[in-house]
């Protein structure tokens, strides 16, 4: 595939843009061929199909995506309606929420031939990627030097868990194992308490958007050099940096922050309070002595302002357990909506705690136009969240729902390797592709 260069457009202010002045995708001109799955893998090639590349995703019958759910007898997923369905690893809302605008194929790495078709794509690609262990990709004899001998300027993006070398390299991981593993669960729990993990893996995209940043930059150098490489991933370093200041504070100071829950060491009050309604709760953060005082006279206590226990920072702090209870007492007489109104018109940063529910019907993200629907064959039609950014000239947008398991095999292996109609019957006959689990019990 020859190399194609960036066409760098002119910025705009507006996002109404005539349909006809409306570029490219900024990506389009890519093909990336990728073995990523569950979360952080999947998520940045959703975002890099988001922008327009040809995303080829490939899974085996015998492992697909675990995030396509369990199987018959073992269901774990999320279905509509709560239905699995005959086919529910086509129906979990996981799998599809994280794998829009891709293309789908299934092929057994195992068979000779089905590793034979998947240099075959690399060859024909400008990226490879996959979020296996470290382990997977040596096993099947996949690495860099090997792939550049089909492909001299492929850039590999490899996301194991740990990174490729280490002695935690070959160890499985996900959001879960590397929020402890970088010291971020340390720091998450209530004063006097164990740690505890965020409870949605929160690492896990963190690392996507890292990889999609690593393929950007790969991908600019490429353009400008004619040169490939090699990018390794780490989740767990990539969570480190979430926790940045920290980590230099103990290098600097040989300090340990504390477990505070919700509280924060330099501004107070700051946290969650109940609110009028059924577990409603706004989230206020009191920045300085004077947005103290404005908070004061809005609760209608502007005595408090001047009391020696809450005048200061460091008296909110050291008093915080009844600073808390004060302004408890107040939000819980009123809505959260109405309480945040009324403060951020006092400059004071606030917000109702959503629910998923809520959130979804939140007019500022609908007036964005954040959400967009997808209709799948399998699922119906729902709205997902869209791609987290805007571009003026060339609009990013959901334009396909995740495949079904193995639903372009054909199409690709045909229109790409000239695979024939009778081969493929030949190649699902043996397993090597097809769009139905092979699954031991």
């Amino acid at each position: 595939m020859p190399l194609m260069r960036w066409n760098y457009g002119v910025a705009r202010e507006s996002f109404d843009v005539p349909p006809e002045k409306i570029g490219k995708l900024p990506l389009e001109h890519l093909r990336a061929v990728v073995l990523t799955q569950a979360w952080a893998g999947a998520f940045t090639t959703m975002l890099l199909a988001d922008m327009g590349a040809e995303v080829i995703q490939i899974e085996a019958l015998d492992r697909p995506d675990p995030w396509r759910g369990g199987y018959p007898p073992r269901l774990s997923g999320t279905y509509p309606d709560n239905q699995p369905g005959d086919r529910p690893y086509n129906r979990n809302a996981n799998f599809n929420s994280v794998n829009t605008n891709k293309y789908g194929i299934t092929l057994d790495l195992n068979y000779p031939e089905g590793k034979e078709m998947l240099l075959e794509l690399v060859s024909i690609s400008d990226i490879f990627a996959e979020n296996f262990s470290a382990r997977v990709i040596p096993n099947f004899k996949l690495e860099y030097p090997v792939l550049k001998q089909v492909n001299p300027s492929l850039i590999m993006l490899r996301m194991p868990s740990y990174g490729c070398d280490g002695p935690y390299s070959m160890y499985m991981g996900n959001g879960g194992t590397t929020e402890p593993m970088s010291g971020l669960s340390s720091l998450l729990g209530y004063e006097d308490e164990p740690p505890m993990n965020s409870g949605i893996m929160h690492t896990d995209p963190v690392a996507g958007l890292y990889g999609l940043g690593s393929l950007l930059i790969a991908l600019h150098h490429r353009n400008r050099t004619g040169q490939g490489q090699l990018i390794d991933l780490s989740q767990q370093e990539t969570s480190v940096h979430l926790m940045a200041n920290q980590v230099m504070d103990h290098m600097m100071n040989g300090t340990n922050d504390r477990r505070q829950g919700n509280r924060h060491d330099q501004m107070a009050p700051h946290g969650n309070f109940e609110c009028d309604g059924n577990d409603s709760w706004v989230a206020i953060a009191v920045r300085s002595d004077q947005e103290w005082q404005r908070l004061c006279g809005v609760m209608g206590k502007p005595e408090l302002a001047g009391e020696h226990r809450f005048g200061s920072l460091s008296g909110r702090l050291v008093n915080v357990d009844e600073l808390e209870q004060l302004v408890t007492r107040w939000t819980k007489e009123r809505k959260a909506k109405d309480i945040m109104t009324v403060l951020q018109a006092e400059g004071i940063p606030c917000s109702p705690v959503h629910t998923a529910h809520e959130v979804m019907a939140n007019p500022h993200l609908a007036e964005r136009g954040f959400f967009q629907q997808v209709e799948h064959p399998e699922t119906g039609t729902f709205h997902h969240a869209g791609t987290p950014w805007r571009l003026s000239r060339s609009p990013v947008r959901t334009r396909t729902a995740a495949p079904a398991l193995g639903q372009h095999s054909g199409q690709i292996l045909g229109s790409l390797l000239g695979v024939s109609a009778e081969g493929f019957l030949s190649m699902v006959e043996r397993g090597i592709t097809g769009d139905t689990p092979c699954l031991d019990d």
